[in-house]
């Protein structure tokens, strides 16, 4: 894929090599049952290994936070120091330990995790949290460790967290699982819960306070570490049936079955759960830090980004998005899909919101007529009815209008969301005017939403209780709110589209060499031609004189292009010559080609030369798919020819996406305009530039030894003129396939 190649095979590199690596040492890939997973977050019984008598140390740690959560299980203890623990008695040996622990945490140094692993699997315990660093983040020796308890827990269906992690809160339970001096979180008053699932210990922490900060509970809290056994894709399905939770807000530096996680997203939406992720590592320096830090694999963002999109989970840039998206959906998990509705009481911010939603894709409503009579019985004279609304400096007098307005824009059957953001006034002028707001509001599923401007000002303790309860998110910057209302809008309108259908167009598989590697643009193009792609007319010459038979029948001006499997880069090699007038023109580019090739590539032998129509001009696109390491077969649109290299102004969608999905993602390239009809020059024929998309898209599916797929440019015309692929590059695999 051109733009594409280098990074992608950059990547491919360790996802062989850790194929390759778990088949020799005959690692079942079967995920462990999610029996086990609930024995490890919901313990009836839990034995803590390696505890010493010296107070704060990691095993009295745990014990402690388990007496402040006042768990009511057995709890056993293995010491080597002492034969009880602050009354508790202890055994010397994991040996002695009674059978069908639920959860076993073990707070051993790194190099007697193994065995201790090891020796338990003999005692039919449901889980082990490992919170021990020094594994695959640490190099090849701790790499090799990690594997082997990979291979043991695997091997006896043990649900083992970690290594390297950090623990989890369990507040259905009130169970703690960490080594830290803990304290038993702070209650919230709200009713709202989320889940938290973070490859991060320290931020999986992070988050916990800034749910609190927000006034949302959680029922868990988990931090997965290395995830030698158990990943971010085992933690899922109970966390999606987890009926007390509303959102799951997860943190993730890669996600390692990328198969696995889609289903369960799915089923996520099916349940109508929003999941809101950051994922880290889109830099090259984001993928090299998350090796060293968790012993991550990361791969490309972009791809990541079309595929977990397709299932709507809500995709966030920051750790505040993340955050203020989850409470916008904890409050509203099926917000409808319409356009923001925004009231303020200055008019500087209505041109700052004007712009800012242009920017980051936020839809403004059209207000009906009703709501803007309502608005303008209530504003002053010197106001415009318009979104957004400005109350102006008058609002201070009058307090209702914040409640008038408000109501009105939420009865309005455009608006799918509200915005009061309101300058507040000191805390209790900030009171007052929220309590207008509150009573302003329409219980009709729509997001209400109050932001003060001014930064951190004081505001009345009771303020954000009393919002929350009511179900009003509150925010500090409008900004925040904003931005928390696009994603919330994104999700709306895909939850408020039909499900997701496959592309489906039934197109032949590519004939490809046992050997792999690239085909001739002229074999490429009998693929394209066969699955529905349209290409120029041509033929394959070996002599002048069979060119210009080829020139005749399909008409001048030609072009003529050097094939060699060998010969990817032709144009750069002087094996492209475009724009071939008639016969004689043609035996002096012939003559050309030819010396330019040997004198680039001495010694390549060419199997001949391709003799095409040339194309007229259009608008030059690019089409193109990969068989990702990661995520499967993937699809690319956007901006052809030169600018693919200069803009990378492209889309990545699933190879299977629909035609609707695939017309989208054009629409939101930033240089669609192009698509649309430019300078006076007529709209392009989009239909056709997606059904080619959608046809290549079939063409990886249907020939899964197909690696590569590059149509650029893409030549698009004007409406109902269709379009033609001047440039075609199809490689078949050359390494190990990673199931998914």
């Amino acid at each position: 894929m051109i733009g594409c190649r280098s990074a992608g095979s950059a990547l491919v590199a360790p996802f062989v090599a850790a194929a390759a690596a778990a088949n020799s040492r005959g690692v079942r890939q079967r995920p462990i049952s999610r029996a086990q997973v609930a024995r490890l977050l919901r313990p009836r019984s839990v034995a803590v290994v390696g505890v010493s008598e010296q107070p704060l140390t990691p095993g009295r740690n745990v014990i402690a936070t388990l007496d402040r959560m006042n768990y009511p299980g057995a709890i056993h203890i293995v010491s080597r120091s002492a034969s009880s623990i602050d009354g508790r008695p202890a055994v010397a040996q994991v040996g002695e330990l009674p059978q069908g622990i639920d959860l076993v945490v073990l707070t051993v140094r790194s190099t007697a995790v193994v065995e201790t692993v090891e020796a338990l699997a003999k005692k039919d315990v449901g889980g082990i949290m490992c919170f021990a660093s020094g594994f695959a983040e640490l190099g090849s020796e701790g790499a090799a460790a990690q594997r082997r308890l990979t291979e043991i827990a695997r091997a006896h269906d043990i649900a083992l967290a970690g290594p390297n992690c950090l623990g989890y809160t369990n507040l259905v339970d009130n169970i703690q699982i960490t080594f830290m001096n803990a304290r038993p979180p702070s209650p919230v008053e709200t009713d709202l819960r989320i889940d938290i699932l973070a490859q991060s210990g320290g931020m999986g922490g992070v988050l916990r306070l800034a749910a609190a900060s927000e006034c949302l509970g959680f029922c868990y809290a988990i931090t997965t570490g290395n995830e030698a056994v158990l990943g971010l894709e085992d933690y899922l399905p109970f966390l999606v049936e987890n009926d007390r939770s509303r959102v799951i807000v997860m943190l993730a530096e890669t996600i390692r079955r990328p198969a696995e996680f889609l289903r369960q997203a799915a089923a996520a939406r099916a349940r109508g759960k929003p999941i809101v992720l950051l994922h880290l590592s889109r830099s090259q320096g984001g993928r090299e830090s998350a090796k060293t830090h968790t012993g991550a694999l990361a791969g490309d963002y972009a791809v990541m980004e079309a595929f977990v999109r397709s299932q709507n989970v809500v995709l966030v840039d920051t750790f505040d998005e993340l955050i203020d998206t989850a409470a916008v959906l904890a409050h509203y998990p099926e917000p409808p899909p319409g356009g923001a509705g925004i009231i303020t009481d200055s008019g500087a911010f209505k041109g700052f919101a004007l712009d800012r939603c242009d920017a980051i894709g936020l839809p403004l409503a059209s207000l009906n007529a009703s709501t803007v009579a309502a608005l303008e019985a209530t504003l002053p004279e010197f106001s415009t009815a318009s979104n957004p609304v400005d109350l102006t400096a008058q609002a201070a007098f009058d307090r209702g209008m914040y409640t008038r307005s408000v109501n009105a824009l939420m009865k309005d059957p455009g608006v799918g969301c509200v915005l009061a953001s309101i300058i507040s006034g000191g805390p209790e002028a900030g009171l007052e005017r929220a309590c207008s707001v509150l009573d302003g509001k329409v219980d009709n599923g729509k997001p209400l939403l109050c932001a003060f401007m001014g930064g951190d000002q004081p505001i009345a303790p009771e303020l954000k209780p009393m919002l929350a309860r009511r179900g009003v998110p509150f925010f500090r910057s409008p900004e925040r709110a904003l931005a928390a209302l696009a994603r919330a809008n994104i999700y709306a309108r895909a939850a408020g589209a039909p499900r997701r259908k496959a592309g489906g167009k039934a197109v032949p598989s590519a004939r490809l060499p046992r050997r792999g590697g690239a085909l001739t643009e002229l074999k490429g193009k009998r693929a394209l031609r066969a699955a529905g792609v349209p290409v120029p007319q041509g033929a394959l010459a070996k002599t002048l004189e069979q060119a210009r038979k080829t020139a005749a029948r399909i008409g001048y001006p030609v072009v003529l292009k050097a094939q060699a499997v060998e010969l990817t880069h032709k144009t750069e090699a002087g094996g492209v010559i475009l724009g071939i007038a008639n016969a004689k023109a043609l035996g002096k580019a012939w003559r050309e080609l030819q010396a330019n090739v040997k004198r680039s590539r001495p010694g390549l032998a060419l199997d001949g030369v391709l003799v095409e129509s040339m194309a007229k001009p259009g608008i030059e696109a690019v089409i193109g798919a990969r068989r990702d390491p990661c995520w499967g077969p993937t699809l690319m649109v956007g901006l052809g020819g030169i600018w693919t290299e200069a803009l990378k102004d492209v889309r990545f969608l699933p190879a299977d996406a629909s035609i609707a999905e695939i017309a989208h993602e054009i629409r939101t390239l930033r240089g669609a305009r192009v698509f649309e009809g430019f300078r006076g020059k007529p709209p392009c024929d989009l239909p056709a530039f997606v059904d080619a998309a959608s046809r290549i898209g079939a063409l990886m599916l249907a020939t899964p030894d197909l690696d590569e797929i590059d149509v650029n440019p893409l030549i698009v015309y004007a409406a109902g003129e269709g379009v033609i692929a001047v440039d075609a590059l199809l490689v078949g695999r050359t390494f190990v396939s990673v199931p998914a």
